[in-house]
């Protein structure tokens, strides 16, 4: 009996031992190679959200403030009998805003690089979007590329870009809400 024990038996459990641990290294590098993936999704994920929430911020910001210029552009040329202090404040408005008076080149109109500036921001946060499943905020994007491109601006464009302003903050509220649910859902390993 001791020679089954000795022949048989023991070199099985050994062979058995040798399998379970074999087996066991392979779902645990799985497992190591699953939670590495995860991890950087997840990362760069929060990275995008960031961005995105940074980008989106500064540029809805940048557009509200022309809007209200243009606004004040269309109604100062739109009043008849202005004030000798009305136009005085009007021209200060309008050279603070569109002169660099700091650097010596006040007489350098800058309205059209300050805009060439939006659109390529505008167009740089384009790219950062999945074009098949953001469209609204793409859509939003290229109204405000297109909004930025006229020579014109009319007094019914700013309120249509009022209203594009703020779907498109709603629509990026929404996109954020939904992409970090699924950092929450890839961080529980789901």
């Amino acid at each position: 009996m001791k020679e089954i024990l000795n022949d048989f038996v023991l070199p099985s459990g050994v062979l058995l031992t040798f399998i379970a641990a074999t087996i066991n290294i392979y779902f645990t590098r799985k497992n190591i190679k699953t939670t590495k993936y995860i991890d950087t999704v997840t990362t760069e994920r929060i990275k995008w959200l960031s961005i995105i929430r940074e980008e989106i911020t500064q540029l809805i910001s940048i557009i509200s403030e022309t809007l209200v210029l243009h606004k004040k552009f269309i109604q100062d040329a739109e009043s008849q009998n202005p004030s000798e202090q009305y136009m005085d404040d009007v021209n200060y408005e309008y050279q603070r805003h569109y002169f660099d008076s700091l650097n010596g080149n006040s007489l350098i109109y800058q309205e059209k690089i300050a805009y060439q500036e939006i659109i390529k921001r505008l167009y740089l946060l384009k790219l950062r979007f999945n074009p098949k499943e953001d469209l609204e905020i793409l859509n939003s994007i290229q109204y405000f590329i297109g909004l930025y491109a006229q020579k014109y601006i009319s007094d019914n464009d700013i309120d249509d870009a009022t209203t594009e302003l703020s779907n498109l903050s709603e629509q990026t509220q929404l996109l954020l809400k939904k992409e970090w649910e699924k950092v929450k859902l890839e961080t529980k390993g789901k």
